[in-house]
């Protein structure tokens, strides 16, 4: 993992994952080589509002993808449609090779898609340790039948929690393993809530502007814990405001303005993209001094 916030320079042979993505021509709707994620003719309207209006999109596995952005571009609508909190007025997609045939958040959660809110969800009430271990899947004690038998979940609640503590020592959060979660700061939770999502086990992470709100300090941190994920195989998808994140971390970007894809491409050739700069500023930069 590099060790500072650098954008990303252009791989050589020893980059491994990252390197069939930049094969890829900076085009909209750009067939990606081992895509996770496949949508067509998606549209979301509120009223007379197209909110989302997506013809065609990949998204490639094992790579970091910024999903930017003016406010109001579509893109919170969007992942809420691809993880099955909204309902799509039209159209299809897939995930990991599979129809999305009717997408529900549990659903899609135990196939391996897992998303977090920019509005963080941590239970405040419960600990610190119990929050992420409400991600676990599969946990047999839950069921009726079996709960009064604890020889039958003994063993699962042991690894569940083991796991979960790795996840607190990899955040910095195992010295706060029994506080409650309420206690945490924001940028605290957010790193609770990316823990929690990875105790899910996903195949795709989805987190909705993970710096927000969150200080300096933390911040980087919690860029380095998104790096290192892609690194380890993991696919991320992420919705960011910041420039600096976006071309620090991310290998792909996609482009909102108004629901639809207006470019894609590597972060350094997309920043410099004339219809990116209008979407973000109202103008052309050749018009800039006009």
């Amino acid at each position: 993992m590099p060790d500072d916030l650098t954008p990303r320079p252009e791989p050589g042979p020893a980059a491994g994952e990252i390197e069939p993505i930049l094969t890829v021509p900076p085009e909209v709707g750009a067939p990606k080589p081992n895509p996770i994620l496949v949508v067509d003719n998606l549209t979301r309207s509120f009223g007379g509002l197209r909110a989302v209006d997506v013809d065609h999109l990949e998204m490639e596995r094992g790579v970091v993808t910024a999903l930017i952005g003016p406010n109001g571009a579509g893109k919170t609508t969007l992942f809420n449609l691809l993880t099955g909190f909204d309902r799509a007025d039209t159209g299809r997609w897939s995930f990991d090779g599979q129809p999305v045939t009717s997408p529900s958040p549990d659903q899609l959660a135990r196939k391996g898609m897992i998303r977090t809110f920019q509005l963080t969800k941590s239970l405040a009430k419960l600990t610190v340790l119990d929050n992420v271990l409400l991600g676990a899947p599969g946990q047999v004690g839950e069921r009726l039948p079996v709960a009064p038998f604890r020889s039958r979940w003994r063993h699962q609640e042991q690894a569940n929690t083991e796991r979960a503590e790795e996840l607190l020592e990899r955040f910095n959060l195992a010295h706060m393993r029994d506080e409650l979660a309420g206690t945490l700061s924001g940028g605290q939770r957010k790193l609770l809530e990316v823990a929690r999502a990875l105790m899910a086990e996903p195949v795709l992470i989805m987190l909705d502007e993970p710096m927000a709100g969150v200080n300096p300090a933390l911040a980087q941190s919690l860029m380095r814990h998104i790096t290192l994920l892609a690194y380890e195989g993991l696919s991320v998808v992420f919705i960011e405001h910041a420039m600096d994140v976006v071309t620090g971390i991310s290998d792909w970007v996609v482009v909102l303005a108004q629901g639809r894809v207006i470019a894609e491409g590597p972060p350094w050739k997309v920043i410099h993209d004339d219809e990116v700069i209008d979407a973000y500023l109202g103008r052309r930069r050749a018009g800039a001094g006009s």
